[in-house]
């Protein structure tokens, strides 16, 4: 039997969950707003955060949803201050008397809003069916119009490219993937297209749901199917030529249901929903992306060097050769010589006397040990050629690091572009010369660090030249 994507707004874990992320990149800690209700689905605008609660209201009548007892869910906002809630939270909806769940809201470009709804407003139970209503004008509750793909079973939780171009929303629809899956649309002079699955790559045979679309090009968005989730975790994909990139795990999930899901526009704020502490609620969090500062430029490892021997001038050149022999098999005749060594580590030189006329090699008279060391850098691989629309992938050696054991990596990869992973994949979308820098810390001690930068050029795809 397939369940339906409303389902999900209702589960709660009872009993303290652990939570379980990684402290040096996401701090999560729950909003003090509403206390003891559930709220749900953070979004934000212009310094307002907008949610959905089913806390009781003295401005606000309130149905009682006769299945279980709970009020309707109805859509609030409240001013933010340094990205915290401040005030008291306001109905979003005019007309107070609405017998139906609003349960996200979205908003496009021009400020049209696009409410989560039951798209059955008489005897609502959480049972009925769920559709994005877009509404023109949410103050005076006009303009409400169901969109073209309001039939399609349960729809709900669309977000909007912030160029509004496109829309990403979750449906139940019978030919997907799995419980719920992702749809694309796009909008289109006459309106908004036929709704696209986003393909198997990000839809599984559990519930992909809640999407949100960052400026990055990024969507992030709720699954229990992806591998390692028995419950909702929060991944995001991105679109690589016609089809999106496995989902990426994001570091901000617990081992409760985490769905709902902003970030800010730089990456470095957020809110979500999660019952990790038993009841629906909506939590925020900071990303502590580390900053490197003094980070050095990539420098070549120095392989080739000059010998020569200052005894060996007293030695008649008439009579006699003189060889450089290098552990690394080669050789090199005259009293001064160059040699290139083929990468780093220890070598052995001799320097032996050669009769010119037997040919014999008589004896040493130097002897010694050149230890070359990795230069203690971050060695950044990149592709030689790189192009304007093609995804690239950018990997890093440690070893040179003596000081340390690292304990993750991080990267700026130009016009605020940041990742972290040992190996990360990315696609620039114009023509020029780009700051790639690569940072890490100490996995006992992270006032240790070290950063490593190199300049790479991406060229146009056609005509091969930078701007």
């Amino acid at each position: 039997m397939r369940k339906t994507i409303y389902t999900i707004l209702w589960v709660a874990l009872f009993g303290f969950i652990q939570t379980a992320v990684d402290a040096q990149l996401v701090k999560v800690k729950p909003v003090e707003l509403l206390p003891g209700q559930s709220i749900i689905n953070p979004t934000v605008v212009d310094s307002t955060l907008y949610f959905a609660s089913d806390v009781s209201n003295s401005f606000l009548v309130n149905y009682i949803n006769d299945e279980d007892g709970k009020e309707f869910y109805h859509l609030y906002k409240v001013a933010l201050k340094n990205h915290q809630p401040v005030g008291t939270p306001e109905p979003l909806l005019a007309n107070a008397d609405i017998k139906t769940n609003q349960v996200a809201v979205a908003f496009d470009d021009k400020g049209r809003a696009f409410v989560t709804q039951n798209n059955v407003a008489i005897d609502t139970k959480k049972g009925k069916a769920l559709s994005v209503m877009s509404y023109r004008d949410l103050t005076a509750v006009k303009g409400m119009v169901a969109l073209p793909h309001a039939g399609m079973n349960n729809n709900a939780y669309a977000s909007i490219s912030p160029d509004g171009t496109f829309m990403v929303f979750a449906s139940d629809q019978k030919n997907g993937y799995g419980s719920s899956d992702l749809y694309v649309c796009e909008k289109t002079r006459t309106g908004w297209g036929t709704p696209v699955n986003m393909g198997p790559k990000v839809n599984t045979a559990g519930a992909e749901t809640t999407p949100f679309v960052h400026k990055s090009g990024k969507i992030f968005f709720a699954s229990n199917g992806q591998p390692g989730s028995k419950k909702l975790d929060i991944y995001y994909t991105y679109k690589q030529g016609n089809s999106y990139v496995e989902p990426i795990r994001y570091e901000v999930n617990s081992g409760a249901e985490d769905y709902g899901f902003y970030i800010s526009e730089n990456e470095e704020w957020g809110f979500l929903t999660s019952t990790r502490h038993g009841i629906d609620r909506i939590y925020t969090f900071t990303v502590d992306f580390p900053r490197f500062p003094n980070a050095a430029e990539w420098e070549e490892e120095v392989l080739c060097y000059n010998f020569t021997e200052e005894s060996a001038q007293y030695y008649d050149a008439s009579e006699f050769d003189f060889k450089w022999t290098f552990s690394d098999g080669g050789t090199e005749m005259g009293i001064e010589v160059d040699h290139c060594f083929p990468g780093v580590g220890e070598y052995d030189v001799k320097l032996s006397v050669i009769d010119k006329v037997s040919k014999d090699e008589m004896f040493n008279i130097a002897e010694y040990e050149v230890d070359i060391e990795k230069i203690e850098q971050l060695d950044i691989k990149a592709p030689e050629n790189i192009t304007v629309g093609k995804k690239v992938t950018f990997d890093v050696d440690a070893s040179g690091i003596k000081s340390f054991k690292p304990k993750a990596y991080y990267w700026e990869l130009g016009e605020g572009t940041r990742m972290k992973g040992k190996k990360v994949q990315v696609t620039f979308d114009k023509a020029g010369t780009y700051r790639i820098l690569c940072g890490t810390i100490s996995d006992t001690d992270s006032s240790q660090s070290i950063a490593t930068y190199i300049n790479v050029e991406v060229e146009e795809a056609t005509t091969g030249r930078t701007k």
